[in-house]
């Protein structure tokens, strides 16, 4: 009697795995879900030297950005905004191949005009950004101050 009762779970649990519908996960998840693409990386978006974060109003400065996409890139923006105002569009860059062997990243100059005639520590955001063709993008920042 004791060995019926063993097999009694066994039995259920067959029953019951044989009556499922067998799915493949993968299949699952090709019905699921939709694949845009991959974002862009930001390496590094810093100032050129000798410049420094603390600049004089009117004065030019040129930003260092390292990126990389697996994905086709669109576009590279760059945006500022000064103070408490509203965030600007200063220039769009059309993607174009700056391969650099030594950080393994593409690398392009963005020069900014800080305004002329601004209070001595206004703060100035600027964002820059990487837009890929898929349209996902990735925006790094850096912050200035006028002296």
């Amino acid at each position: 009697m004791k060995s019926k009762i063993y097999y009694l779970p066994l039995l259920f649990l067959a029953v019951l795995s044989a009556s499922c519908e067998k799915n493949d996960p993968d299949e699952w998840l090709k019905d699921n879900i939709e694949v845009v693409g991959r974002f862009p990386v930001i390496a590094s978006l810093s100032i050129v030297p000798p410049q420094t974060s603390r600049v004089p109003a009117g004065s030019s400065v040129q930003l260092d950005l390292r990126y990389w996409s697996d994905d086709p890139v669109d576009k590279i923006n760059l945006y500022a905004t000064v103070g408490a105002g509203a965030r600007q569009t200063v220039s769009t860059s059309a993607y174009a191949k700056a391969y650099s062997a030594v950080s393994k990243t593409d690398s392009l100059i963005l020069p900014y005009q800080v305004p002329a005639g601004l209070a001595s520590g206004t703060s100035i955001k600027l964002d820059a950004e990487v837009l890929n063709q898929n349209t996902l993008s990735r925006t790094s920042s850096v912050t200035l101050t006028v002296q």
